[in-house]
């Protein structure tokens, strides 16, 4: 975590710093990690982007972050009604109270393989799920930008869906389950979830 805190050091306390998360050899034959972060290229963003970038599991921030922009929301993640995008929601909370999320490739951590093959389409459902809940939390009819990133998100699946039913059956299949678990987590909020941010 040295690199990690370095980086936090040197971009200071409107920053947070997060890094590459590479796949560990898999604990078992088809094991894989679902959620990895490979580019090798610096970047910093800020402002409104079309993307996550936060890596939850491997970041720094001061803690003057999480008490200007309040905790993870426990609705959405591991254990919550909407099982994944905590770290999306967290991501787009720093972003819009004009903090920068800078990726530092120098930072390296391993995700544990340990996934199986069968995990593959209940996990794309469940992060679906989390992201559609992390969507519908912050839908406005007065500000399109969420909209229009739920538009983006499930429509370049969409687009890509030809070549991969093709090239990639598993991601195609992956994609649609997903999207199905975007609309369902976006629903299930707006329907159960009190207005709040």
């Amino acid at each position: 975590y040295g690199t990690l805190l370095r980086g936090l050091i040197a971009a200071g306390p409107r920053a947070v710093v997060t890094g590459r998360v590479l796949a560990a050899e898999p604990d078992r034959p088809g094991g894989f990690a679902p959620a990895l972060v490979d580019s090798a290229a610096p970047a910093e963003y800020a402002g409104r982007i079309w993307s996550d970038v936060l890596a939850a599991g491997h970041m720094a921030m001061y803690r003057s972050a999480i008490t200007e922009v309040g905790p993870f929301d426990e609705r959405l993640g591991a254990g919550g009604r909407f099982p994944a995008a905590d770290d999306n929601e967290f991501g787009f909370r720093l972003l819009e109270a004009g903090y920068r999320i800078v990726y530092e490739p120098r930072a390296v951590l391993y995700h544990r393989a340990w996934r199986r093959a069968r995990d593959f389409l209940p996990l794309r459902w469940s992060y679906g799920r989390g992201k559609g809940g992390f969507y519908a939390k912050h839908l406005s009819l007065r500000d399109p930008y969420i909209l229009g990133r739920v538009t983006w998100d499930l429509g370049r699946r969409v687009l890509w869906l030809p070549y991969r039913i093709v090239r990639r059956q598993r991601r195609a299949i992956g994609d649609v389950v997903y999207g199905a678990g975007v609309l369902r987590g976006l629903i299930e909020w707006l329907w159960t979830e009190p207005r709040r941010r």
